[in-house]
C-alpha cells in the first residue's frame, strides 16, 4: 500500500515538474510571441505611417500640379479672352474707320453731284445769260446804231433814251453811267471823270462842257445832242472815252458816259 501510494506520488511529482517544465516553455512562446507581435505592430505602424506620408505628399503633389494646371487654365483663358478682346477692337475699329470711308465716298459723291448740278446750273444760266445777251444784241443791233464821234472815229453805238442806255448796260461791253448836269460852274463827278457844264443852247441842242481827266483839262465846245463826246483819259488804255447828252435844257443836259471795260496800252 505504501509502494502503491509512494509510486502515485512519484508520478504526481513527475507530472507537476512537467507541467512546470510545460508552463516554463508556453511562457517562453507567449514572450517570444508577444516580441513578435510587438514587432509585427511597430513594422505596421510604420508601414501606416509611411503610407499615410506616401499619401500626403502624392496629395500635395496632386494639389501642387493641380493649382499649376488650374494657374495655366486660367492664363491660358486670360490669353484667349485678351486676343478675344483685342479681335473685338481690332473689328470695331475697321468698321468704324470702313464706315467713315463709306461716309467720306457718299459725301464725296453727293459734294461732286452738287457740283455737277452746280456746274450744270451755271452752264444753264450762261447759256440763258448768253441767250440773253444775244437777244440784246440783236434788239440792240435793231435799235442802236454807230457814229463817228467828234475826234472823227467811229463810236460804239449810241443810246438815245432811258430804254435804249438800259440796252446798252446790259450788252456789258462798256460801263455805262448816267448823269444830270446843271450849269453851277462847278466839277461834278461822272464814273472816274469830272465835268464842268459851262453853256447850254436848248434851242439849237447844243452844250459846253470842260472835262477833268486824269490831271488833264480838256474843253468841248458847241456839240449836239446824240454826239458822242471822244476823249481819251492816261493810263486808261487805247479807247476813248465817249460822254452823249440826250438832252439839254435851259441849265441843265441829261445823259451818260461810257467807259471800256478792258483797257488795252496806247502805241502811239
Amino acid at each position: 500500500m505504501a509502494y502503491f501510494e509512494g509510486s502515485q506520488a512519484e508520478g504526481l511529482r513527475r507530472e507537476v515538474v512537467q507541467l512546470k517544465h510545460d508552463d516554463a516553455v508556453l511562457r517562453t512562446r507567449l514572450s517570444n510571441s508577444d516580441r513578435e507581435l510587438q514587432q509585427t505592430l511597430t513594422a505596421f505602424n510604420k508601414g501606416l505611417e509611411q503610407v499615410h506620408t506616401d499619401l500626403v505628399n502624392e496629395r500635395t503633389e496632386r494639389d501642387e500640379r493641380l493649382t499649376i494646371a488650374q494657374a495655366a487654365a486660367v492664363q491660358h483663358a486670360d490669353a484667349l479672352v485678351g486676343n478675344l478682346e483685342k479681335k473685338r477692337r481690332q473689328q470695331e475699329a475697321q468698321e468704324l474707320q470702313l464706315s467713315a470711308e463709306l461716309s467720306n465716298v457718299k459725301q464725296s459723291t453727293d459734294e461732286t453731284s452738287a457740283r455737277l448740278n452746280g456746274i450744270s446750273n451755271e452752264v444753264g444760266t450762261v447759256q440763258r445769260e448768253v441767250e440773253s445777251v444775244s437777244s440784246v444784241a440783236r434788239q440792240a443791233g435793231d435799235t442802236l446804231r454807230q457814229t463817228r464821234g467828234d475826234m472823227g472815229m467811229m463810236s460804239g453805238l449810241i443810246a438815245t433814251n432811258a430804254d435804249e442806255i438800259q440796252m446798252l448796260r446790259d450788252l456789258g461791253d462798256r460801263h455805262v453811267y448816267e448823269f444830270t448836269l446843271a450849269k453851277s460852274g462847278r466839277l461834278q463827278r461822272v464814273g472816274d471823270i469830272q465835268v464842268v457844264l459851262n453853256k447850254t443852247d436848248a434851242k439849237r441842242n447844243r452844250f459846253t462842257v470842260e472835262i477833268v481827266a486824269a490831271d488833264q483839262r480838256v474843253e468841248k465846245r458847241d456839240k449836239n445832242i446824240n454826239e458822242p463826246v471822244q476823249f481819251y483819259v492816261p493810263g486808261r488804255g487805247a479807247q476813248p472815252y465817249e460822254l452823249v447828252v440826250n438832252e439839254v435844257g435851259k441849265d441843265t443836259v441829261k445823259g451818260y458816259l461810257a467807259t471800256p471795260i478792258v483797257t488795252i496800252a496806247r502805241t502811239d
